[in-house]
C-alpha cells in the first residue's frame, strides 16, 4: 500500500513561528488524505513518545525530524536522533548524518531568488544570469541526499528551479508543505511506493529512491511531472 507523506511540517511543540497544535495537525492531515508526516521541527525536535501517542490517537505516523539553520541555507534532518552541542555548518549536519545513519533534505533551495534575501545566492552578483549549470555548483548540493522542488511556501519559479537543479545533478526530489498554519497541511507531499509504518521504513525508502513528489489537486495527490 502506497504512503502520502508530508516531509517538512512545523507544530507549536518545537517551532517558534508555528501555530500548528498536535490537534490541528492530526485533524488537518486527515483532512488532507495523508498517511504519515515528518514533523519537522525547528528547534525541539518531537520525543518518540508523543510520536507514538501521535499515531495511537490518529492512525498517522509522526516520525520526529529536524529542519536545521546552516551556512548553506536550511537542511532537514530525518533519523539523526538527540544532538549534543550546536551543529552551525552544513559540513557538520552531514558528519552527524553520516554517523547516524540520518538522511538529509535540502528545503527550498530557491526561496527569494534572486535577491539578498536567497539563503545560497544572496551574496552572488547577478545571480539570476546564472544558468543551472553553474547554480548546480553550490557545494551544499553534493551534502545532502534530496531536494526539496515543491515547497509550500515558495512560489512557482522558484521550486521550478529546484527542479532544474536537482535533475541537472540526477538528485532525488521530494514534495513537502512547510506547514506552519493548519490550511498548509499536505498542499504538497511526497508518494512513496512502499507502506511506511515508521521512522526505520521511512529511512529505507528514502534511501532506496521509491518515491515522487506530489500535489494536491481537488483532493487527490498528483505526481509532479518531470520529476524522474
Amino acid at each position: 500500500m502506497p504512503s502520502i507523506i508530508d516531509l517538512h511540517i512545523h507544530t507549536t511543540l518545537g517551532s517558534y513561528d508555528s501555530m500548528i497544535t498536535p490537534q490541528r495537525l492530526a485533524d488537518a492531515a486527515q483532512r488532507a488524505g495523508l498517511t504519515a508526516l515528518a514533523v519537522s521541527e525547528h528547534v525541539t525536535p518531537w520525543p518518540r513518545e508523543r510520536a507514538e501517542q501521535f499515531y495511537q490517537e490518529t492512525g498517522i505516523v509522526a516520525v520526529p525530524a529536524r529542519e536545521w539553520s546552516t551556512d548553506m541555507g536550511h537542511i532537514i534532518a530525518i533519523g539523526l536522533g538527540p544532538v549534543v552541542g550546536d551543529i552551525r555548518t552544513a559540513r557538520d549536519l552531514r558528519r552527524a548524518a553520516d554517523a547516524a545513519g540520518a538522511f538529509l533534505i535540502l528545503a527550498h533551495p530557491f526561496r527569494y531568488f534572486p535577491g539578498p534575501s536567497s539563503l545560497l545566492f544572496g551574496r552572488v552578483p547577478d545571480a539570476a544570469a546564472l544558468p543551472v549549470s553553474e547554480l548546480a555548483r553550490h557545494p551544499v548540493f553534493e551534502l545532502v541526499d534530496a531536494i526539496e522542488v515543491l515547497n509550500g511556501g515558495c512560489v512557482d519559479r522558484e521550486n521550478e528551479l529546484a527542479l532544474a537543479v536537482a535533475r541537472y545533478l540526477g538528485k532525488p526530489v521530494v514534495g513537502s508543505s512547510d506547514a506552519h498554519a493548519p490550511m498548509e497541511v499536505g498542499h504538497y507531499a511526497t508518494i512513496f511506493e512502499a507502506e511506511v509504518r515508521g521512522l526505520d521504513d521511512l529511512l529505507r525508502e528514502l534511501r532506496a529512491g521509491r518515491f515522487l513528489p506530489a500535489r494536491r489537486v481537488d483532493g487527490r495527490y498528483s505526481p509532479l511531472d518531470g520529476a524522474r
